[in-house]
């Protein structure tokens, strides 16, 4: 049987420098809708998030660009094979 979950994603580009290193680094941070929506309960907007997930990692965000969305279609089946399942 084929069960498929779609995922609503935002991909944001962010630039980030490194606070070990100084090096400055583009990246792609991609949240789901849910982690979005539960930083917004707690009245975190998205960019308080990703500053807060870098800043974890040491880096410091220097710039946040407008999020791609998109929806992501995944084959539940297919992954856990993917992953060791028979």
């Amino acid at each position: 049987m084929r069960i498929n979950l779609a995922i609503q994603v935002r991909a944001f580009p962010v630039t980030v420098q490194d606070g070990r290193t100084g090096e400055t680094i583009t990246d792609t941070l991609v949240l789901d809708k849910q982690q979005l929506q539960a930083a917004q309960l707690v009245g975190q907007s998205s960019k308080e998030l990703i500053h807060r997930l870098y800043e974890r990692q040491g880096f410091k965000v220097t710039e946040i660009g407008k999020p791609e969305k998109r929806t992501i279609n995944v084959n539940l089946e297919e992954l856990y094979q993917l992953h060791g399942g028979r």
